[in-house]
């Protein structure tokens, strides 16, 4: 114990200090009290640099362990969610056994209830889609109750699709692993919609930053394999030499399901996969952009919650087509394209929401006026 010497040196500077004041009177009474006060500042100063004084000695309460029964029954009724990349799949509980293999993003995978090993606190007992076997370590994975699996799921996957520290490759293979989920026919309705508008969005995102960092598919395999897989949802600009998510994938989804829950999220992502067309003062070219995209989305979601912001950029843009009537491009004779375009608008705009009709309409008639002479 610290305390032993300690004391011991105390004991010997107070006799000390005593015999100062009874046997050697020689000494004056301030240097016999100087020499006490010494030794208790010497003490106290031991005391503070060992800490002693201020802190007080720790118990520590031992960890309370989770009974294997209750982790059993905790895990039965529970979901795995895999939040990370290349999680090891082990043939034990024990972190020193055999990898089996890696475990992609997102894999889906349950908890092996015929496991012979009795349940740890650190790890879970797990079985593949395919069969395989073994165990992982709890503390990297989510397992939640089976509501909550869906949104968990999504949450994570978006959390590492937006991470600048989770590169190309990664987010590959987390797009193909929602998608992969989104088709197995666990999802219906609004999880359905949901899950599918998700998948799109992380396939734009990941497709986003290869054209970002100017990834060609022809020098990469695994990045060509990727794009094939997903062609049907894709479209490529020769002028540009990007890829782009088809905003269709979003509006053929809206059709199928056109008032669920996460509808409007999709009309969304639609609205915002519309590629930036180079129209100049191609008047048919310009309109046709409005009206596939956010003409469209207020007209479909006339109480959305982008509907303030399109119905504010699309009446920008066409203040600035229709401030002076003379300066728009509708040179005789007008071709049908213009003509069939204005009428499209016009037909939308007079069945959307009063208060953005007020707005939209009047530059549109303007339009028709100087074009349908």
């Amino acid at each position: 114990m610290k305390f032993l010497p300690l004391l011991k040196f105390f004991r010997r500077g107070m006799v000390f200090s005593h015999q100062l004041m009874y046997f050697r009177p020689k000494f004056s009474f301030r240097i016999r009290i100087g020499f006490s006060l010494f030794f208790v500042a010497v003490l106290i100063f031991v005391i503070i640099s060992n800490g002693l004084l201020i802190s007080a000695p720790i118990v520590q309460e031992k960890s309370k362990q989770t009974k294997p029964s209750e982790l059993f029954k905790r895990d039965s009724n529970s979901l795995i969610v895999i939040p990370v990349i290349g999680l090891n799949l082990h043939l034990f509980a024990d972190q020193k056994s055999d990898v089996l293999r890696k475990l992609k993003f997102g894999e889906p995978v349950s908890f092996d209830k015929d496991s012979l090993e009795s349940p740890k606190e650190d790890w879970i007992p797990v079985k593949l889609e395919d069969g395989l076997s073994g165990f992982i370590k709890r503390s990297v994975v989510r397992s939640v109750p089976p509501k909550q699996y869906l949104s968990t799921l999504l949450f994570e996957a978006e959390r590492m699709i937006l991470s600048n520290q989770i590169d190309f490759v990664a987010k590959q293979e987390i797009t193909d692993t929602i998608f992969a989920i989104s088709s197995t026919g666990k999802f219906t309705g609004d999880d359905f919609i949901f899950i599918r508008a998700k998948a799109g969005f992380f396939l734009k995102k990941t497709v986003d930053l290869m054209n970002t960092k100017g990834i060609k598919p022809d020098n990469d395999p695994g990045t060509l394999e990727f794009l094939k897989r997903h062609q049907t949802r894709l479209l490529y600009d020769y002028n540009s030499g990007k890829y782009y998510v088809d905003s269709n994938y979003f509006w053929k989804l809206l059709e199928a399901y056109p008032k669920t829950k996460h509808s409007d999220y999709a009309g969304y992502l639609a609205t915002e996969s519309m590629p930036n067309a180079d129209c100049n003062v191609d008047l048919k070219c310009r309109l046709e952009e409005m009206r596939k995209g956010k003409l469209r989305y207020i007209y479909l979601f006339p109480t959305g919650n982008y509907i303030n912001l399109y119905t504010k950029d699309l009446v920008n843009n066409l203040q600035s087509m229709t401030k002076d009537p003379d300066s728009i491009p509708c040179f005789a004779p007008v071709g049908e394209g213009i003509k069939s375009e204005i009428n499209q608008m016009i037909r939308y705009a007079s069945e959307i929401g009063p208060r953005e009709k007020k707005q939209i309409l009047p530059h549109l008639q303007i339009l028709k006026k100087e074009c349908f002479r």
